[in-house]
């Protein structure tokens, strides 16, 4: 019998041992799943915030205006002739897609035919739509006859091939000089009409 006591007294009674592991269980129990929902936050987090970047970029690049550099546009008219549309830099409106804003712009009206006509400014603005535009700045245009305008602003419309401009300072043809408020183009440049203020210096024959 006294044998038996060292057996007896070794290690945790059983009773102790279980309340331990339950209560170990019981702290699993919650520790384990707060974990988990912190990771599954974490990841969350980590995709909503890639989201919300990736439609920033995207806006970004929606609202970014496409540029060219030295682009050149090429069209006929309702007669068939060819004319061509070139600039330094083009830029889509953010606005309106359908204009176009062109820096120090040129368009050749004709340019296949025996007289074609060239147009440069400072700035413009075309409109696909319509397919006229606008030059402002230092307007100046000529053609093969030696027929030289000078103006603020001109409309080109490519759409007839008819040019109407505001204030036409100096205009020279062959005939001689004139200077108008406004004046149309028509007929690839045969026929031009002189309006309001017209003073005329003619070359002698």
């Amino acid at each position: 019998m006294a044998s038996l006591a060292p057996a007896l007294s070794a290690g945790p009674p059983p009773r102790g041992r279980a309340r331990a592991h339950s209560r170990l269980v019981r702290i699993l129990r919650w520790v384990l799943p707060m974990i988990m929902i912190g990771v599954i936050g974490v990841l969350a987090g980590l995709v909503g915030a890639h989201a919300v970047k990736r439609q920033a970029a995207a806006r970004k690049d929606a609202t970014t205006p496409i540029r060219m550099v030295n682009p050149h546009f090429f069209g006929r008219d309702n007669q068939g002739r060819a004319y061509t549309l070139g600039a330094r830099q083009a830029a889509r409106d953010e606005q309106s897609f359908q204009r176009v804003l062109l820096a120090y712009p040129s368009v050749t009206l004709d340019m296949d035919g025996a007289h074609p006509s060239t147009l440069t400014a400072e700035s413009g603005v075309y409109h696909e739509d319509s397919r006229i535009l606008f030059l402002k700045g230092h307007v100046r245009a000529a053609d093969s006859k030696s027929t030289h305008f000078a103006t603020d602003e001109a409309t080109v419309n490519t759409r007839t091939g008819v040019v109407n401009g505001a204030g036409a300072r100096i205009s020279r043809t062959p005939v001689g000089q004139l200077n108008s408020r406004s004046f149309d183009v028509y007929d690839k440049g045969d026929r031009v009409i002189f309006k309001g203020g017209v003073h005329a210096r003619l070359n002698p024959h």
